[in-house]
């Protein structure tokens, strides 16, 4: 055996099997845009946009705003345009095709194909209206009409699961862009400042991440990922930094109210990490018997217990702890190699400063 002051908090010897990056899961991710009669407001997933008009219903034809129509479908607002002169809305999708439509015209130009429809736009206020279906048939997306809540559903791309793809194939720029993508057509969504900043994170821009997980949480106070990924960004930050800067206790705060937002394990186990660094065992031991309590198996959370044990009591508890591992998870890798180091008296470190 040897004295509790071999045992480090910062030197890397025994890793800790821990969560790496946190990218799943999010909340559900947005394929679809609903309009509603009357609303001047379309949703993404849930998520309320604002309109400065509204549908309508003219003619048993429910209108819509071609300007949100084109943003739903994947058409930046950089690329739709208006000549007042001729009242023509130009739409340009990414992939170069444009879709040409004339206030009074019965026809839909869409690259080099005309087609006919049994309504003409209408402009109203400076704001030209068409059913929308003509609009998603020329991008060949589908939508639905329910008639009970007087809705228009309309199939989107799915930028998000996109950007995630991008991100698992270290495309860190195209994930950001098609955050941005989606931002444009749901300014109200955290969850596309969520994966940017995700993306972010792992460019090593950490100030860039913080600032987008800054805007999810001002967009969305309600949503818990914000707030642990900001911790997480912070805390290279945190422990590169030469004087205070940044104080540690915010980044608790942060995972804090992650954990009031959602009672989950995770959160707790990541908090009892920051514990552990801090020194303060008793509350990392608590958070990790929280964590264990919600999720029985929850190896990761024994290993952090017994090291807060460790750290506070020494050796003994240590290996008391080891030994409730071993009953729990028979033969388990961490806690034999730990064992064994024990045993054979050679000078071991604990890593806490990767929580």
């Amino acid at each position: 055996m040897f004295p509790m002051g071999l045992f480090s908090k910062r030197s890397i010897v025994i890793p800790i099997a821990l969560m790496v990056l946190i990218l799943i899961p999010l909340p559900v991710l947005a394929a679809e845009a609903d309009f509603t009669l009357g609303k001047s407001y379309y949703t993404v997933d849930d998520v309320y946009n604002g309109m400065d008009a509204v549908p309508f219903i003219s003619n048993s034809r429910f209108f819509v705003p071609v300007r949100y129509t084109a943003l739903v479908c994947g058409i930046s607002q950089n690329n739709i345009t208006w000549d007042n002169a001729n009242q023509i809305v130009s739409l340009v999708t990414d992939d170069g095709m444009e879709i040409r439509l004339q206030v009074g015209l019965k026809k839909i130009y869409a690259a080099e194909t005309v087609t006919a429809m049994d309504v003409a736009p209408i402009n109203i206020n400076g704001r030209v209206y068409l059913p929308i279906r003509y609009i998603a048939e020329a991008m060949e997306r589908k939508i639905a009409w329910d008639a009970s809540t007087m809705t228009v559903t309309i199939e989107m791309e799915d930028y998000l699961a996109a950007a995630l793809d991008e991100i698992e194939g270290e495309r860190y720029d195209d994930a950001i862009g098609l955050c941005d993508k989606f931002t444009e057509i749901s300014p109200n969504s955290s969850s596309s400042l969520v994966i940017r900043g995700i993306a972010q994170y792992q460019q090593g821009d950490y100030e860039g991440a913080i600032v987008s997980y800054d805007k999810a949480v001002q967009i969305n106070p309600y949503n818990e990922w914000p707030y642990i990924c900001r911790a997480e960004a912070r805390w290279p930050l945190y422990l590169a930094q030469t004087e205070e800067q940044i104080d540690l206790n915010v980044i608790i705060d942060d995972v804090t109210k992650a954990v009031e937002l959602t009672d989950d394990q995770l959160f707790y186990f990541r908090r009892a990490g920051l514990y552990n660094y801090m020194g303060d065992y008793d509350q990392a031991i608590a958070d990790c018997n929280k964590a264990i309590s919600l999720q029985e198996d929850f190896r990761q959370a024994y290993y952090r217990r017994a090291i807060a044990y460790c750290l506070r009591d020494g050796n003994d508890a240590f290996i008391t702890e080891l030994n409730a591992i071993l009953e729990k998870f028979p033969g388990d890798e961490w806690a034999v190699r730990c064992m064994n180091l024990l045993d054979s008296g050679i000078k071991i470190t604990l890593d806490v400063s990767d929580w």
